[in-house]
């Protein structure tokens, strides 16, 4: 881990009130803790401000850190090999990432089923998207870092590239309007010969009548 002031350094030790990591310029033991810069200097300002700014609480800042867990990597590859994917996610403890990245799998393969055969381009996508991705954020949460459980980050990925998500949707778009042209071809080639049928039948007997 780097330190926050001096990204080429490595961090030694962290801030015990904001928990940011710190070299060991960086680092002021005060009466036994240890404390960055800006902590202690936002310390001063609050005691010079008097009592009664004193009885106000500091802003609580959310730790941009948490304890260090060890992901392990055979097992992580496990789950991305051998189970749809989005069970690495789960692994991990992402629940509503692997779910979306499950159900968008299985979607997938429904699309090419029922839909059209350009869908299959989508299943090697999120296979190989979501094994990466796994072993991308197993090294984020050994590292310490907190890691969101959701999908925001894609989301914000795909309207920073608007471009890309109107051509995902045109293809969908045409394959669904190509489906349905070709459901209504085939039922009207198969009712032309029912119907030839029937309006022989009807010239036949209208004669015998």
């Amino acid at each position: 881990m780097q330190c926050i002031a001096h990204p080429t350094r490595a961090a030694s030790n962290s801030c015990d009130k904001c928990n940011h990591w710190l070299c060991d310029e960086c680092t002021v033991n005060v009466n036994g803790r240890l404390l960055c810069k800006s902590c202690i200097s936002a310390t001063e300002a609050w005691s010079s401000q008097g009592a009664a700014v004193e009885s106000t609480p500091p802003p609580v800042m959310p730790p941009p850190y948490l304890p260090r867990r060890n992901v392990n990597g055979g097992l992580l590859f496990l789950f991305s090999i051998c189970f749809p994917p989005g069970a690495n996610y789960m692994y991990m403890g992402l629940i509503k990432r692997g779910l979306v990245a499950m159900c968008g799998f299985f979607l997938s393969i429904y699309l090419v089923t029922t839909l059209h055969w350009i869908f299959s381009f989508a299943i090697p996508i999120i296979w190989f998207t979501c094994f990466f991705d796994g072993f991308h954020i197993r090294r984020r949460i050994n590292y310490g870092e907190h890691v969101e459980d959701g999908i925001g980050d894609i989301l914000n990925s795909l309207l920073r590239n608007k471009p890309l998500a109107i051509a995902l949707l045109a293809i969908v778009g045409i394959a669904f309007a190509g489906n349905i042209l070709g459901f209504a071809a085939q039922l009207i080639a198969r009712a032309v010969p029912i119907l030839l049928i029937i309006l022989a039948l009807y010239i036949i007997f209208r004669k015998k009548s």
